[in-house]
């Protein structure tokens, strides 16, 4: 026996329907944190910033760091709040740098092919190829006096002083001198 389904009731609506002006409302403006909101952060961003500091000495990046930490923190806001601190900004970016030792050491390790489960596979090749540049690149821009590009230009070439001089006095405009200050006349 087969049962026969009836068509549903009602009209089928596709795609998106515009909502009558009178019953659509801008989004409220985000509410600004109270001045004990802004303490509280700034007292957890001070004890998160020590294990941040020491963790990016060890090779790991702040963005990995501030998504495996259990409280939910804004990249973007601790790093602002590490740059709005001279001394803080300072240790971040000395612990950067000294990331790329760190980063050197494991620029070895993937070269040897330590890690590698099948080394001369060509996947393999390029992605340890790509692992490789990927660190050196980092290296050069967080250590940039050790690591970084250096650019040389040379330039060569002869300038007569002499010759120019001539050029500029032919430059000159040779003219009458008039003679523009006022007199006084007697009357």
């Amino acid at each position: 026996m087969e049962q026969a389904f009836a068509p549903s009731v009602g009209t089928v609506v596709t795609g998106e329907s515009a909502l009558p002006s009178w019953l659509s409302c801008p989004d409220p403006p985000t509410p600004r944190p109270t001045k004990a909101a802004r303490e509280l952060l700034h007292i957890e961003y001070e004890q998160i910033f020590e294990r941040v500091i020491e963790d990016i000495y060890r090779g790991r990046s702040l963005q990995s760091l501030i998504e495996g930490d259990p409280r939910v923190i804004s990249y973007e806001d601790f790093l602002r709040w590490v740059k709005r601190d001279p001394q803080r900004h300072e240790r971040f970016k000395e612990a950067q740098e000294m990331r790329t030792e760190f980063l050197a050491g494991e620029i070895l390790e993937i070269a040897d092919g330590v890690e590698s489960v099948d080394p001369t596979s060509n996947d393999t090749v390029n992605r340890d190829k790509l692992r490789i540049d990927t660190r050196k690149w980092l290296m050069g821009a967080h250590n940039k006096k050790r690591y970084g590009e250096t650019k040389q230009i040379e330039l060569g070439g002869t300038i007569s002083i002499t010759e120019a001089l001539a050029q500029a006095q032919a430059r000159v405009i040779e003219g009458e001198v008039i003679d523009v200050t006022p007199r006084l006349e007697n009357n």
